[in-house]
């Protein structure tokens, strides 16, 4: 079973862009969607998450399928097993996660590389929730395999996405 690549920072730091940026260029990868209760924010959304109800959510965990269920700024979020399997067999994924979601992830068995993104100049998220969120997640160690720098300055994203490419490089060969 291939390994994932999770991304970890706070909200707006860029974590989706990288993520698109690194499936245009290796078809090795795939991105980890997960079932969240969020609601949706915009059309890229759909890339990343399946939108279910904290009922169909609750069915699912009764069932055993879940790996785990997190909590982010009042709204869950979690995997199916099966769909990781499936998808972990001929990919490497690629995900946002929160810390607990990797530790989550990890305790079912599945490896998780962690890329920590420090942002850099970016406009921080005005949903009060999210941002009491991301400062309770800083207090939270978790180890990382690589850490960069995704400055919004001239540049910056270009310089993000080359050290995750090699970083990549690393984890599919």
């Amino acid at each position: 079973m291939h390994p994932i690549i999770g991304l970890v920072a706070p909200s707006g730091a860029g974590k989706s862009t990288l993520i698109m940026e690194c499936l245009q260029r290796y078809p090795k990868l795939a991105i980890v969607k997960s079932f969240t209760t969020r609601p949706r924010r915009g059309i890229d959304d759909d890339f990343f998450y399946e939108f279910i109800t904290e009922d169909e959510l609750r069915e699912k965990e009764d069932q055993g399928v879940l790996t785990h269920i997190s909590e982010y700024a009042g709204n869950y979020y979690t995997n199916d097993k099966k769909y990781l399997d499936n998808l972990l067999k001929d990919k490497v994924g690629m995900a946002a996660l929160v810390e607990s979601g990797v530790k989550f992830l990890r305790e079912s068995g599945y490896k998780v590389y962690v890329v920590k993104i420090h942002p850099e100049g970016h406009k921080e998220s005005g949903d009060v929730k999210r941002l009491i969120a991301d400062k309770e997640r800083q207090t939270k160690s978790l180890e990382a395999d690589l850490e960069i720098v995704n400055s919004h300055q001239p540049g910056g994203k270009s310089k993000a996405i080359d050290e995750m490419c090699k970083f990549i490089d690393t984890v599919i060969s």
